[in-house]
């Protein structure tokens, strides 16, 4: 697990973490336009969990159908994502490696011309990568060619170090009839060899695609299925997948009062224990009571652990504490699981060193916050 901290300052970067002044001792702290209008900067210390990001665009005849009642197509609904996540990103982000690729051919191919790489994979640099992703064609068309998508994907990775995340837009059909292997064995394949997760950019409501879909995330721990309708709508959701939702920030803003979120500050486990303990069971009970009274909100929730044990395990580990807590809400509070979001990281972004019991105590956390808060 990749562990890399850095500094960066970012312009009207605060609605990807909730800036608040946090006021010590308090587990639920409200956060007010106080805290977020008229921000001139923004100091992240993000914990960066990914070597490499690659997007794989889906742009085949099946993503010219009309997403829900948007009015838009998949298709341009997946191209605003790539840019509106792009677009929240600093200028220059040379830690960090990024890629976009399409597997569909253009409908007009021009010979000898690799038109998959639209921005070949290198240090981030937002003007160029925005300017590649305006070359995403807005007219769906063509085959669907997962199989090759993945082929190439492979050795793409062959030259890669460190983890790599791959973002796949699919609405879970492919045209390889007769390939010797499927989508879900190659990328079975990938990551036995590599090490990497795939988060799975869902717009299917077919019940066999959303399986296979759900299959190719079990792969490892790490990789999931996003509906379109999360990412649209929650920045965090394609943020958190490269860096931990944790932060440590100064803000600058002009001050008002309307609150606009809530932090849920850190809810903390047992060693190797995943149970909610009932001395936390009351701030958990006003961030229930909070969500009931906000019913177009939603929480975001972040598990971690100490750094004992085997870092898949503390992977799983945290899954676990995350999903505990999530359920917690969603049990009590009757809280639609659409309005969860869940993120785990195991020991990649302790809060203090763990070189002490008190250090691992704090580390071995749920945090969260809630957001659309009206």
């Amino acid at each position: 697990m990749v562990r890399r901290k850095m500094t960066v300052m970012i312009a009207l970067f605060t609605m990807f973490l909730f800036g608040g002044l946090v006021q010590e001792g308090q587990a639920v702290e409200a956060v007010t336009k106080t805290n977020i209008v008229k921000t001139v900067y923004k100091v992240e210390n993000l914990v960066r969990i990914a070597d490499n990001v690659v997007i794989l665009f889906d742009s085949s005849g099946s993503m010219g159908k009309t997403f829900d009642d948007s009015g838009v197509t998949k298709l341009q609904a997946a191209k605003k994502i790539v840019m509106q996540r792009a677009a929240s990103f600093p200028d220059v982000f040379p830690e960090l490696k990024v890629g976009l690729y399409s597997y569909t051919p253009p409908a007009k191919a021009v010979p000898g011309v690799d038109t998959s790489v639209l921005y070949k994979l290198q240090p981030f640099n937002k003007a160029g990568f925005l300017k590649a992703a305006e070359q995403l064609p807005d007219e769906a068309s063509g085959p669907t060619l997962m199989v090759n998508a993945m082929r190439k994907l492979g050795s793409l990775l062959d030259e890669l170090s460190g983890r790599t995340v791959v973002f796949l837009f699919t609405d879970g059909t492919h045209s390889d009839a007769g390939a010797s292997e499927g989508p879900l064995v190659l990328a079975q394949k990938i990551a036995k060899s590599h090490d990497v997760d795939f988060q799975i950019i869902s717009t299917t409501t077919v019940k066999k695609q959303i399986k296979l879909m759900e299959t190719v995330a079990s792969i490892n721990e790490a990789s999931r299925v996003h509906t379109f309708e999360n990412l649209l709508s929650r920045p965090e959701i394609f943020t958190g997948s490269v860096f931990a939702l944790e932060e440590s920030y100064v803000v600058t803003a002009e001050a008002q009062n309307e609150i606009v979120g809530f932090k849920l500050d850190h809810v903390l486990f047992g060693f190797n224990k995943s149970e909610v303990k009932v001395e936390f069971t009351d701030e958990l009970n006003t961030v229930g009571e909070i969500l009931q009274k906000n019913p177009d909100s939603y929480i975001v929730l972040a598990g971690h652990t100490d750094s004992a044990g085997d870092e898949e395990y503390n992977l799983a580990l945290s899954h676990q504490r995350v999903e505990a807590v999530g359920a917690y809400l969603a049990e009590k509070f009757h809280i639609d699981s659409n309005r969860i979001s869940l993120f785990w990281y195991g020991e990649a972004a302790p809060a203090v060193s763990n070189d002490t019991a008190e250090g691992r105590q704090q580390n071995r956390r749920v945090v969260g916050f809630i957001a659309g808060v009206n």
